[in-house]
């Protein structure tokens, strides 16, 4: 064989194996000799996937036998069937039990395909598991009383619809991921030279506003690009302390600029916390004074008011007794008619030509998420009051004061930290790499660059023998063609075993964090990033 069809060959496992590692399934491959052991057939590979599903490091798994994960009552029944598998030549899908870490039992629907050689003997196995969907229970609306049909998983027709929609949902996570992932690259370049210009320009001037206003704006498309993951991914709140004063001010500049409409803001001294998912919080309020401001299209004036309140027992419906941060978002638009006003948040209703009908029933959702209520009050042609509900947590300051270590300084809502000595950026993209070796530079570090995996050890192993080796590395994930990031990562350790290396991307799955410094990464920094994200980043991987 060439070496030119062998190098062909190696390009292609790359990429299949790039792909594999980039599914939300999990992916397991088990040694073909499946009588050797009553527990199983040994596990040879485990996709990033398999870890987050299982709780293990895929490292964990290679070497183990796969009746360490899978379901111990059938196990045996598995083993005996294993031969009618490989002869059979199609994968077969079922649903068991997984054992997770923990000793932990959960329902999963694997699949299994036997691989064989040419004369027929058994190659591997390749399995791939999933959790099972919460158990349906749906009642079809529009039978008569007495009649309605109650529809479980059970049911052999809505077990295809399950099917398809899982198809279609998980084809477009695939899809939005790489368009996020795409998105938030060119997002980075434009935010770190923002974030640098801002560094360079004196306080309350016109044009340093310009750039705050543009920075804003980035934060805020980044915050639609996740909102189009967690849409089909359905992610998990992160939920923090989140300052309710400066996200209002924020969301209610950024969604009236360019119109007639301006925002009255009254927000009382000293407001309380409330733990909430920030980007879902955005969503909610972004919502509401869009609202407003569609109900002015001649222009008028949306007042917000935020405040701190002590409820009582049921004086507002559904909501127990304690404290909570109350907003208020008050138009003198079109109003709501009366027959209208009880269907609002139900999914689908909207009243506008254009409208999805799904703003105000994900507010809803959002808000009941979080442990509030919203509840609306409105007159035609006199306007429309919505007022949200959230508990508020421990009464705390609306900032920490400012640490008056040697070093650092202001620049933006965030202390930037200086630092020194010699950072390796690898990326493939032109711009986000000279945009974050100038943002390191202005931070005090001195850079080198590469623009794929194999230059950037080369160059880790050049500069070894200097006399100032690289004090870390901020790498990217997603390096096409060649090595990519594990595979960098692995061999800079390998030369280096103290070495510093940083993830970086533009898509990084829930839970990537935990497992990537699991996997000996010192700090994760998702794009976009503006300087002062990075200069805390760095100082964290460095004091490592």
């Amino acid at each position: 064989m060439e070496e030119q069809e062998l190098e062909q060959i190696r390009s292609i496992n790359h990429h299949l194996r790039q792909a594999i590692e980039q599914v939300g399934e999990g992916v397991l491959i088990v040694d073909g000799d499946f009588s050797a052991d009553v527990r199983g057939p040994r596990i040879v590979y485990a996709n990033r996937a398999v870890g987050l599903l299982t709780e293990y490091h895929p490292a964990e798994l290679i070497g183990q036998p796969l009746g360490l994960v899978y379901d111990p009552d059938n196990l045996e029944h598995l083993l005996a069937r294993l031969a009618a598998v490989l002869k059979a030549g199609r994968t077969f899908e079922m649903e068991k039990n997984c054992v997770l870490k923990e000793g932990r039992q959960e329902p999963f629907i694997w699949t299994i395909r036997g691989m064989k050689d040419e004369e027929g003997r058994a190659v591997s196995f390749v399995l791939t598991l999933r959790p099972v969907p919460l158990a349906l229970e749906k009642v079809i609306a529009g039978l008569p009383a007495g009649e309605q049909k109650i529809v479980t998983e059970d049911d052999p027709e809505l077990l295809i619809e399950e099917k398809l929609e899982q198809s279609r949902v998980e084809s477009l996570a695939m899809l939005a991921g790489g368009i996020a992932h795409d998105f938030n690259n060119e997002l980075t370049a434009i935010t770190s030279n923002l974030s640098l210009t801002r560094l360079e320009t004196q306080e309350g001037t016109e044009i340093r506003q310009r750039i705050e206003d543009s920075l804003e704006a980035c934060d805020n498309a980044q915050s639609l690009a996740q909102q189009i993951l967690d849409f089909t991914k359905g992610r998990t709140p992160m939920v923090q302390v989140v300052r309710p004063g400066k996200l209002l001010k924020k969301v209610s500049k950024l969604t009236l600029m360019g119109s007639l409409v301006r925002s009255e803001l009254k927000i009382s001294e000293g407001i309380w916390g409330v733990e909430a998912d920030e980007r879902q919080l955005r969503q909610v309020l972004s919502n509401l004074m869009i609202n407003a401001r569609q109900a002015m299209p001649d222009g008028g004036v949306v007042q917000a008011n935020l405040e701190n309140i002590e409820i009582e027992v049921d004086s507002v419906p559904g909501l127990s007794a304690g404290r909570y941060v109350l907003t208020t978002v008050r138009d003198r638009g079109c109003g709501i008619a009366p027959e209208n006003l009880e269907k609002i948040f139900e999914p689908y209703f909207t009243t506008k030509e254009t409208g999805s009908g799904i703003g105000l029933a994900t507010c809803r959702a959002i808000i009941q998420r979080h442990g509030g209520t919203i509840t609306v009050k409105s007159s035609l042609n006199a306007g429309t009051e919505f007022k949200v509900y959230l508990p508020a947590c421990r009464a705390g300051k609306e900032r920490e004061e400012k640490k008056a270590a040697a070093g650092r300084r202001e620049g933006g809502d965030q202390e930037l930290i200086e630092g020194q000595g010699c950072v390796l950026v690898v990326d493939d993209q032109d711009a986000v790499r000279q945009s974050a070796q100038r943002l390191l530079e202005k931070l005090g570090y001195r850079t080198i660059a590469a623009a794929d995996g194999q230059q950037a050890i080369d160059l880790y192993r050049q500069q070894a023998r200097t006399t100032e080796p690289v004090s870390a590395v901020l790498l990217d994930m997603t390096l096409p063609g060649g090595l990519d990031g594990d595979e960098v990562k692995d061999e800079i350790r390998r030369m280096d075993g103290a070495a510093r290396v940083i993830a970086t991307s533009g898509w990084f799955d829930d839970g990537a964090e935990n497992q990537l410094m699991q996997e000996g990464y010192v700090g994760v920094l998702p794009k976009p990033y503006a300087v002062e994200k990075l200069s805390q980043t760095m100082h964290e991987a460095l004091r490592v």
